[in-house]
């Protein structure tokens, strides 16, 4: 009987930077393409982020993606959070990369939450 080897989630760097390429297609420093996936519930607004190769079409300027939900990009904050362009931050709850497949969860922080 053959066994099986057991898989175990790597915990990956956080990319610097994500900026959007065109609608629901993000790209950090090292081009890889990350797609959201938005989850709003009744308090929280999430956003799970995955790293999957995908075919880059134009890049969009911001005028072509208005109205927007999410934010044009992210900067890599201390504190596991990312600033968006818009001066609100996101809280990094996981991030994992289990048999190649990488997400990403982030959630917006309430403005008084915000502080430095």
């Amino acid at each position: 009987m053959a066994t099986q080897r057991a898989h175990r989630a790597e915990t990956p760097a956080h990319p610097n930077r994500l900026w959007i390429w065109e609608k629901h297609v993000y790209l950090d420093e090292f081009r890889r393409s990350w797609l959201p996936v938005v989850i709003k519930s009744n308090e929280k607004f999430q956003v799970i982020l995955r790293q999957e190769d995908v075919t880059l079409g134009e890049a969009m300027s911001p005028s072509q993606l208005v109205p927007y939900e999410l934010p044009l990009m992210w900067q890599l904050y201390p504190k596991d959070r990312y600033r968006s362009c818009d001066s609100m931050y996101w809280q990094i709850l996981y991030h994992i990369k289990f048999r190649d497949v990488e997400d990403m969860l982030l959630e917006l922080i309430d403005s008084e939450s915000n502080a430095e």
